[in-house]
């Protein structure tokens, strides 16, 4: 769909409102941006093993129940196909793309960011959105690549990423630091309004990543150290969520 002629006021209005339809709880400034790090990067080629644990971590960012992920590899599924059953996740995924990991991520955030607005009983009205809402849900990093499969033109995914990380007051710094593109976001980032955008409450806990990959539930609003359970290492932590405009209710007619 990279035919699709956006704009950048386009991208802008239909962000805001998909934020306020979804109503997504507003995260918290450490544990908000995904980080396709190596060790993510070989997962997603190493084996269909590493390939459902990678799926596991993008779904499990995104707030999505995943309990287990299968794969397997079909031609003719356009870039892939998903369907659930309960918390059980079945990928079909065009063997094409079976040794990239930079294209299996965008699948995998494009996936997240569908099963979401379906969760959350969000009309998709583009294909794009399915895009938006990834981003929305932390999961830009993966999407901000020169990519076949993308809707959205690079420069507008661009542009959702820092305005959705400025909107939550995440900095340039650690915006970069999960990034592969740097140059032109940060250009990008100098010239974007960090105008709010409606997220809802936080729960009474929120999950970060410990150093070995564990997930850690921690409070919310607090700041202190936590010991992982797994590695036995000290991880601290800031628990206070990122500023934002908050709403209790989707406003699911604001995608209609």
């Amino acid at each position: 769909m990279h035919g699709m002629q956006a704009t950048e006021r386009w991208t802008e209005d239909r962000l805001a409102a998909l934020s306020s339809a979804l109503a997504l709880p507003c995260p918290v400034r450490e544990s908000f941006l995904f980080d396709p790090d190596h060790a993510f990067r070989t997962s997603c080629t190493a084996s269909e093993i590493s390939l459902q644990r990678a799926i596991k971590r993008v779904f499990q960012h995104a707030g999505l129940p995943c309990d287990a992920a299968v794969v397997l590899w079909k031609s003719g599924v356009g870039p892939a196909r998903v369907e659930r059953d309960g918390d059980c996740w079945f990928f079909e995924i065009d063997p094409t793309w079976r040794t990239n990991a930079e294209v299996l991520g965008v699948i995998l955030a494009r996936e997240a960011g569908r099963a979401l607005l379906a969760q959350r009983n969000v009309p998709c009205r583009h294909d794009a959105d399915v895009e938006l809402a990834a981003i929305l849900s932390g999961l830009g990093a993966l999407l901000v690549h020169e990519c076949a499969v993308m809707a959205l033109a690079p420069r507008h995914v661009r542009y959702a990423f820092v305005r959705t990380a400025k909107s939550l007051g995440v900095g340039m710094r650690r915006a970069r630091y999960v990034l592969v593109v740097k140059l032109r976001v940060t250009l990008m980032w100098l010239r974007v309004w960090p105008r709010a955008l409606p997220f809802g409450p936080l729960p009474s806990h929120v999950i970060i990543r410990c150093f070995c990959a564990r997930r850690l539930r921690v409070p919310t609003g607090a700041i202190g150290m936590t010991t992982c359970p797994a590695c036995k290492r000290k991880r601290p932590f800031d628990g206070r969520a990122c500023r934002t405009e908050t709403r209790s209710l989707p406003t699911v007619s604001a995608v209609v």
